[in-house]
């Protein structure tokens, strides 16, 4: 009896060491979700989408950061769900991160939709400064104490979103006018249109070609890339680079997966976060300039209009504003724009944290969502993206140019 009690008892230590090893493997497993494919064809070349470049950027980075002790495990092609269901399952703890857009974080957290205002940046780097500054990470503190998401990397998903249409070349605003076109079902897009002359209808994307090329639309609204994505330059003669919203997205990560790490782990992953935002950026920053030649080449009349021609289709700001503030909160909407108007934004340097009192409105800093103690509030680098980041950020680029040439090259050795 006494050699079985040994059995017994040593079957059940050797039970409870291999439990134990797959809980703590289960504790330190990353999972990040992503609804599309991993790789953009643009032309005859494909690179990874910008999503997924910034999923790459993070996994290398949080898993050297913590000396291997977690894996990050990248999810793509919709294997999770869409992205409400992704947010969802992170909510629920059953993953770890995901990378929404903008629209899809709207229903959890409405304030996001602040940087819906149209024409408002007039670069990137004006985007990325804010993203990155005093007014972005407030709102990325109070979205993750109000909804359980923070946001760990910011980019453009696919650049600016433009107008197209198969009716006339669009130079100002007037030349909108009576105009179908398709939106997305979101509101205040829908109140862009309509200031601009036209009739805005919104229909799913999976059927926006065929209603393009049946006429039910005239054009339609997208980045660059998803125009070539999608074949849509097939259905639409004129693109009109007006840049009217720069469509954002964000790698997020659970708030209570978050407060979880350890301090030395939740300054990986920011860490890791900021190499994120690098990776995304350089991406669709290249991304964008080739699917506007690209669309050149292949034969869309693409038109850039001049600055006092901008300044025409800016009348859609009022109604976006208007709305905005009846359906978010309004003292946000002033304080963003207020940042923008300052000049403090733009130069690839975005402002510390005591920087941008000088920019708010009266009331800003009683509206704006109070930081957290967590050091999520003191993201590494914040130098603008110059020297280390701005080096990972040309390197990266350059990793993404090779890559789309090898690819080509390996594409037509085949042939």
């Amino acid at each position: 009896m006494t050699k079985r009690r040994h059995v017994i008892f040593l079957v059940a230590l050797v039970l409870v060491l291999i439990g134990g090893t797959m809980n703590l493997s289960a504790e330190n497993v990353v999972k990040i979700a992503f609804t599309d494919p991993p790789t953009l064809k643009i032309g005859d070349m494909q690179i990874y989408h910008p999503s997924y470049a910034a999923m790459l950027a993070f996994k290398g980075a949080f898993e050297k950061y913590t000396s291997g002790r977690y894996t990050v495990e990248l999810y793509p092609y919709g294997t999770l769900g869409d992205a409400a269901s992704n947010l969802e399952q992170i909510l629920s703890g059953v993953t770890q991160g995901a990378t929404p857009a903008d629209g899809a974080l709207a229903p959890f957290y409405k304030n996001i939709q602040v940087f819906s205002i149209p024409y408002l940046f007039d670069s990137a780097l004006t985007a990325y400064d804010i993203l990155d500054g005093q007014f972005g990470r407030n709102l990325f503190d109070d979205m993750a104490k109000k909804a359980g998401f923070r946001v760990i990397a910011s980019y453009d998903n696919g650049g600016y979103r433009n107008f197209s249409n198969s009716k006339r070349e669009i130079q100002s605003a007037s030349d909108m006018k009576n105009l179908k076109i398709r939106t997305m079902d979101i509101p205040v897009h829908m109140e862009i249109v309509k200031a601009l002359g036209a009739s805005p209808t919104p229909i799913a994307f999976m059927e926006l070609y065929s209603a393009l090329q049946t006429g039910v639309v005239d054009g339609q609204e997208n980045s660059a890339v998803t125009i070539l994505g999608a074949s849509l330059n097939e259905v639409q003669k004129y693109v009109t680079l007006d840049g009217h919203l720069l469509g954002l997205a964000f790698l997020v990560v659970g708030e209570d997966w978050f407060q979880g790490l350890s301090p030395a782990d939740q300054e990986s992953a920011l860490r890791a976060g900021r190499e994120a935002s690098f990776a995304a950026r350089g991406t669709v920053r290249y991304a964008e300039s080739l699917a506007i030649k690209t669309l050149q080449e292949v034969g869309v009349q693409v038109y850039s209009p001049t600055p006092e021609q901008m300044e025409t289709f800016k009348v859609a700001q009022t109604n976006a504003v208007a709305w905005l503030k009846n359906n978010i909160d309004g003292k946000l909407v002033d304080e963003l724009v207020a940042v923008v108007e300052s000049g403090s934004v733009g130069q690839g340097r975005p402002a510390l944290v005591s920087q941008p009192t000088t920019a708010q409105t009266p009331n800003a800093a009683a509206s704006t969502p109070a930081p957290t103690t967590t050091p999520a509030t003191a993201l590494p680098a914040q130098d603008g993206g110059t020297s280390a980041g701005m080096v990972i950020l040309y390197l990266l680029i350059g990793l993404v140019v090779g890559g789309g040439v090898a690819m080509i090259v390996l594409k037509r050795s085949k042939k």
